[in-house]
């Protein structure tokens, strides 16, 4: 067929180029499974069709021409002029590209996901180490743009850290929702041929199938859920950045020479543009979640392109933005220093005053009273305005005392920090076994997925039962 230039230049060609670029191999993987179980169905030159889809899938495809519209049909090209119409056919009973398309989708998109919650953990890591190689150094932190109370530079970083921990669970959520597989669905009420859609789902590795045929190919807000908590992370790790940025901008936060640069004109100037960098990529990720929604609004609840092949490359984009983020935030936390005097600069018995309130509170003053002689005795909280011995105010408003009263849980108390810290790591620990096991029981899916002893009747729920797959999980770090 003859497609129309315009059309041809601004729908068939892109799409086959990502697809031919980023795809190619989950087709393959989908094509493959579903010919599997077309074969223990017994269904006539599926069997063949098994080893003509594992062979063409080393040979390139051919790049965009016109003559077929995208992958797919290039894919059943190739096997109908090398294996025959009967061999290409086989591999189609049933099979809509509405399922198969979804399914491909998700697969590679579950594929990215997987690698930025490595990307994330790496990241969470990094902020514990910090956490750790600085515990116990005090810093002033600021409510509304104005100094507040004394903290420390690990009980700031633990904090972000929980912040960025629900970021990473609402992420790991999203691809919960994702890991499910369309295939068996066909074009919307099921595939004529009863084909397992469990064990298709194993054997490319999901957790499961989307279990309702119509919402398997017409449901878009797998895409919503992931774009939505890529603009959680965004709007999260720009609160980070601008307060490293706050930081650098009076030198209590250096960021290293890889990462800054110089000013054409003035020499004197090292700008810490990585902070900027990271920010802009963050940023990046709130406009992508009004993306997704425009294009599931009003729209009706069936297999379409907006919610499919028009959500994908939008998506790719944001998890690549989304990896950029992390990246640079991660390396701008690794390559840079903290500078203790600074970050504490902004240390005065005003932001203590608080700590003299609390004093005469528990001396009998009430509180509105004690509240008001505080006051009066701004600036430097003077002790004889208090009615209080100057040798008791200093101890009491001493950095040690302030930390020593607030050993509650979460709190900048020595002990309550540890606590926290130690348990963050143990979170972190458990994070990276789950990413592990996931990742692993992916590899084994499409490695089995590729080798003869797939024609049995074993399947992936007898190897996990033998420990394989959880075996891997300690094998690598994410």
């Amino acid at each position: 067929m003859r497609w129309h230039g315009v059309y041809r230049r601004h729908v068939l060609a892109p799409h086959y180029r990502f697809a031919r670029e980023r795809l190619v191999p989950h087709f393959f993987d989908a094509l493959t499974a579903y010919a599997l179980e077309l074969a223990r169905l017994g269904v006539p030159r599926a069997k063949e069709a098994v080893a003509a889809l594992r062979e063409l899938r080393t040979l390139p495809l051919p790049s965009f021409t016109g003559e077929v519209e995208d992958v797919f049909f290039s894919i059943q090209l190739q096997l109908a002029e090398h294996w025959g119409e009967e061999v290409a056919g086989a591999v189609r009973r049933g099979l809509s590209r509405n399922d198969l398309d979804l399914t491909v989708f998700r697969s590679y998109l579950r594929d990215q996901v997987i690698a930025l919650l490595g990307d994330f953990w790496r990241l969470r890591r990094v902020l514990l180490r910090l956490a750790e190689a600085h515990f116990g150094l005090p810093l002033v932190l600021a409510t509304h743009h104005q100094p507040a109370q004394p903290s420390t530079l690990d009980h700031y970083l633990l904090g972000v850290g929980a912040l960025l921990e629900r970021d990473y669970r609402r992420l790991a959520r999203a691809l919960a929702t994702l890991d499910r597989s369309p295939l068996g669905a066909s074009a919307l009420a099921g595939s004529p041929y009863p084909v397992d859609r469990a064990r298709l789902a194993a054997l490319l590795g999901f957790q499961g199938p989307v279990e309702h045929t119509l919402d398997a190919v017409a449901a878009g807000d797998y895409a919503l859920e992931l774009a939505f908590a890529l603009a959680g992370l965004g709007a999260s790790l720009s609160r980070l950045l601008t307060d490293l940025l706050a930081w650098a901008a009076r030198g209590a936060f250096v960021v290293g020479e890889s990462l800054a640069q110089g000013s054409s004109f003035m020499p004197q100037k090292r700008n810490p543009v990585v902070l900027e960098h990271a920010r802009i990529r963050a940023g990046s990720l709130l406009g992508g979640a009004g993306v997704l929604a425009h294009l599931n609004h009003n729209t009706p609840f069936t297999d379409l392109n907006d919610h499919s092949t028009g959500a994908l490359e939008p998506l790719d984009a944001l998890l690549a933005e989304g990896e950029a983020a992390l990246e640079l935030t991660r390396v701008a936390l690794e390559e840079s220093r903290f500078v203790p005097d600074l970050l504490l600069e902004a240390l005065s018995p005003e932001v203590l005053a608080s700590e003299a309130v609390d004093l005469l509170v528990r001396k009998g003053v009430p509180l509105p009273e004690a509240y008001r002689r505080v006051r009066g005795a701004l600036p430097g909280v003077r002790p004889e305005l208090l009615g209080v011995e100057r040798e008791e105010l200093v101890a009491w408003m001493s950095l040690e005392a302030f930390f020593a009263r607030r050993e509650v849980l979460g709190g900048v108390g020595p002990r309550a920090r540890q606590e926290a810290l130690g348990k963050a790591k143990k979170r972190l620990r458990e994070d990276r076994k789950a990413l592990a096991a996931l990742r692993a029981r992916v590899r084994l899916a499409r490695r089995r997925l590729l080798s003869e002893d797939l024609e049995g009747q074993e399947g992936l729920e007898g190897l996990r039962e033998k420990g394989e797959v959880e075996g891997e999980e300690e094998k690598q770090e994410p």
